[in-house]
């Protein structure tokens, strides 16, 4: 028995179904490449909104406390002020040597801007370390009024930043501890803390 052609019509049918599969296979990618935009301008909105949330927290804060600011809100509105705090990647235990135990904590801190860009803010700062492992966790507190930690600014090199040495008050028995900074804005009166983990190597 000789076997029936497909009519024309059919085979039409055929390349159209293929032809539109292939465009479907096509717009995931385009519709991921638009979904990855659409999230990072999200994430860059939420991070500009946490910002400047805590700007207005602080100030808030500041208000509270009957700190009056040197400069009307409107103005200070108008200025790069000091808006939170930033940890350096170096902040951490401290030894002179090569090697061996750490003999003090280092902490490398700035303050921030609206945009989150490093800022020379005068201030004062209180560091506290502590060991949750331990039933006292308080290892230490250590504080830099203004006048004091001006002297301990480094804007050379590659380095814009704070920089605060403190000894061992309490040495730590645990390489795991919490690190807290707190900075009050001596222009604002507006008052910032920063909470970090951080490793180091425990005398002993």
């Amino acid at each position: 028995m000789k076997a029936r052609s497909v009519p024309n019509w059919i085979k039409l049918g055929a390349v159209a179904i293929a032809a539109a599969a292939t465009g479907c296979a096509s717009r995931p990618d385009q519709a991921n490449i638009l979904l990855r935009k659409q999230n990072q301008d999200l994430q860059a909105q939420i991070t500009d909104l946490q910002t400047q949330n805590a700007g207005l927290k602080a100030q808030l804060q500041a208000e509270t406390q009957n700190t009056i600011p040197q400069l009307p809100q409107s103005r200070l509105d108008e200025l790069f002020t000091t808006c939170g705090l930033k940890l350096g990647n170096m902040t951490g235990g401290y030894t002179p040597s090569d090697s061996g135990p750490d003999t003090m904590l280092k902490v490398y801190v700035v303050p921030t801007d609206q945009q989150g860009q490093p800022l020379k803010a005068a201030g004062s700062f209180k560091i506290e370390l502590f060991d949750l492992a331990e039933p006292d966790t308080r290892l230490g507190t250590w504080d830099f009024p203004v006048d004091m930690a001006k002297n301990d600014w480094f804007g050379q090199a590659f380095l814009y930043t704070y920089e605060f040495d403190c000894p061992w008050q309490k040495p730590p028995r645990h390489a795991n501890l919490t690190l807290e900074v707190t900075f009050t804005d001596a222009l604002t009166g507006r008052v910032f803390t920063t909470t970090s983990n951080l490793t180091v190597r425990p005398p002993g």
